[in-house]
């Protein structure tokens, strides 16, 4: 029986509310990151990215680029999706509009960061180490060498998060049938999206994000995160953009985003 989030989660919807509206207030909370300083792309760092993609990326990547490396279809190594594809162009962590290719940027923070669930973090490598082995994985992709789109602008939340902003993202959450993959209450493991082949991709199962769990998200769990999520979106997996649909409101994607944030317990 699905309960009524309206009164069971009363308690920690206003505990998030007074937590993020604090927040989102404090001075300073939206500067940028710091960027990385890419060291040339040389004949030289490529060769070590060469080695070192050979070393710490082949076993799941694949000689090629391709995602069929050997521990992709050795079973018990690798039972999520399959590893990216990096001759396809389909790059779920970006910060550039839905199929585009990410900036070098973005890269960068994908390697150093790594995907919740699905791939480890490399910050143990030193800059110049993962700066080369971006160089080497480019390499499988000709389309890295022409001028690539430039990120989406992500704005600070216009408004802090309210009962009445997560009642109206209740209702969007609905609207756009975000249930249908992440589930009416953002667990995730909606059987009919399942059922459907909806989550299939490549042949191998993409489980719809946890809501519940923010350490789970892939882009991160700011308001700015979601926002990027959403208007990007994951190519390469089932999650779309969602920057037209919100084109002409433009605030209730910030609705939706506080609903989304209003599933789950801050992480510790």
């Amino acid at each position: 029986m699905q309960t009524d989030r309206t009164t069971t989660d009363l308690p920690r919807r206003d505990a998030f509310v007074a937590a993020a509206g604090t927040i989102l207030l404090a001075a300073g909370l939206f500067l940028p990151a710091a960027q990385a300083v890419k060291p040339p792309e040389t004949p030289a760092a490529i060769a070590a990215g060469k080695a070192r993609y050979t070393r710490s990326c082949l076993p799941c990547h694949g000689s090629d680029g391709k995602g069929d490396g050997p521990a992709a279809f050795f079973i018990g190594a690798y039972s999520g999706p399959r590893p990216n594809d990096f001759t396809s162009g389909n790059y779920k962590l970006r910060s550039t509009p839905t199929g585009e290719l990410p900036t070098d940027q973005d890269l960068f923070d994908t390697l150093t960061n790594g995907i919740p669930g699905l791939m480890p973090a490399f910050s143990s490598l030193s800059e110049e180490a993962r700066w080369q082995i971006i160089a080497y994985t480019k390499t499988f992709l000709p389309s890295f060498q022409k001028e690539r789109a430039a990120p989406v602008a992500v704005p600070d939340p216009p408004f802090p998060p309210s009962n009445a902003a997560i009642e109206r993202g209740r209702a969007l959450y609905q609207q756009h049938e975000c249930e249908f993959c992440h589930g009416p209450d953002g667990h995730g493991d909606e059987p009919a999206a399942y059922a459907s082949g909806a989550m299939t991709v490549r042949g191998k199962l993409m489980p719809a994000t946890d809501l519940t769990h923010r350490k789970m998200y892939k882009h991160g769990s700011t308001p700015r995160d979601l926002y990027q999520t959403l208007v990007t979106g994951l190519d390469g997996s089932p999650m779309p953009s969602y920057a037209h649909a919100f084109k002409d409101h433009p605030e209730d994607l910030w609705n939706l985003i506080y609903y989304v944030l209003s599933l789950s317990e801050k992480p510790r």
